[in-house]
């Protein structure tokens, strides 16, 4: 993966994080990695199809999950459900929304999926092809993970 490719996710990232949810993230250090490792137990997953192929995987744990639809709606909510799942997946949207743009100013014409989002215990995700991790500091030390994923055109 190229360094303009890493450098319009960071700053994709960075500028969803600032600006939906009001918060400086730090971002950590970009690193290539062999296997997607989901330590967290809310996830989500946006495509990434055309010029390139992947995906974009977000996880945190259900209490950073609660914080960030607290921060998205402005007051305090207190339950992972069908709304707050929602607000979740909307939050990797406008980050894959954003990184699209990005890519399109790279000419890479590429289009996202809806947002899937899932919960559990021990989630795994295969992927294949080249994948970057972004650990994110958010509300606490780490307590986002992103990965990109690219299969193809990157």
């Amino acid at each position: 993966m190229d360094a303009k490719m890493v450098n319009a996710l960071v700053g994709s990232v960075y500028e969803t994080i600032r600006d939906v949810l009001r918060v400086e993230p730090k971002l950590g250090k970009p690193s290539a990695v062999t296997r997607i490792e989901i330590p967290h137990s809310v996830v989500t997953v946006i495509g990434i199809t055309g010029d390139m192929e992947g995906s974009l995987i977000y996880s945190f744990s259900s209490e950073t999950a609660l914080r960030v639809v607290s921060a998205m709606m402005g007051m305090e909510y207190g339950q992972l459900d069908e709304l707050a799942m929602s607000a979740i997946g909307e939050l990797g949207n406008m980050t894959a929304g954003k990184l699209a743009m990005r890519l399109e100013a790279l000419d890479k014409h590429v289009d996202i999926t809806p947002p899937t989002v899932v919960s559990g215990r021990d989630l795994r995700i295969k992927s294949f092809g080249a994948i970057l991790k972004l650990p994110i500091s958010v509300f606490s030390n780490e307590d986002f993970d992103l990965h990109l994923s690219v299969k193809s055109g990157g």
